[in-house]
């Protein structure tokens, strides 16, 4: 939020359950001016098509995820991966990420002399994510599967394989590690986000990341945002 105005990073549950959610924080869907999606896959834009319609927002994405959306009859803004654009004064610097998606990116977002650094669904850290995410007073990270649970739990092999890859998603340790790398003394908070319920637990991703961040003498707190709760509202200082 900045002010009174507003914008839904990606809308993956349904238009009902968003306007709940949102009303946690007291906020109202008119105060929201848009939807901006990082990806296609249904756990991120389920809601998008039925509160835009309902409440005349706009969606952004890249070229690539709008293709793959269901988004007919509805006003949507494509947004290339290298260039920043603005809604409700907040800056929004897109960037890409390996995830296994038509055009996925990540988020460094601009509020004030604030920024956040958002990145979740992506299967490995690259130099631009480091370089995006660096020096942010807020960090947002996935922190999906813990190693070992994956590993011995009920899932197939070539899904495991698929989490596990470059183009999957984000491990505990890999969540440690991306917090260690982009943590400075300027960051109030690492949240971690995006965690599997069957393949983690938020005590095993709290541990780890603290783990890192304690080795690296970092001190920035850890807050972990539990499979299907709300968590937040999160202020900066």
């Amino acid at each position: 939020m900045s002010g009174d105005r507003g914008v839904l990073i990606d809308a993956g549950l349904s238009c009902k359950e968003l306007e709940r959610r949102l009303s946690l924080f007291g906020v109202e869907p008119p105060q929201i001016e848009a939807i901006v999606l990082t990806h296609e896959h249904t756990d991120h834009v389920r809601g998008a098509r039925r509160f835009s319609a309902s409440f005349g927002v706009p969606v952004y994405g890249t070229r690539g995820t709008l293709a793959l959306s269901s988004l007919d009859g509805i006003e949507t803004v494509p947004f290339p991966t290298s260039r920043p654009f603005a809604v409700a004064q907040i800056l929004f610097r897109p960037f890409r990420v390996k995830h296994l998606a038509a055009e996925p990116v990540a988020f460094s977002v601009g509020l004030g002399s604030k920024r956040v650094g958002i990145a979740s669904d992506l299967g490995c850290i690259t130099s631009s994510v480091v370089d995006e995410m660096v020096d942010s007073d807020l960090l947002l990270i996935e922190a999906n599967y813990d190693e070992d649970m994956l590993l011995s739990g009920d899932y197939p092999g070539f899904l495991k394989r698929a989490i596990r890859g470059d183009h999957g998603h984000l491990s505990n340790e890999d969540a440690g590690t991306l917090s260690r790398r982009t943590a400075t003394e300027r960051t109030e908070k690492v949240v971690l986000v995006h965690l599997s319920r069957e393949n983690n637990t938020p005590e095993k991703a709290r541990d780890t990341v603290d783990r890192h961040l304690r080795d690296a003498k970092k001190t920035a707190k850890v807050e972990v945002t539990e499979h299907g709760a709300a968590k937040g509202p999160f202020r900066l200082r």
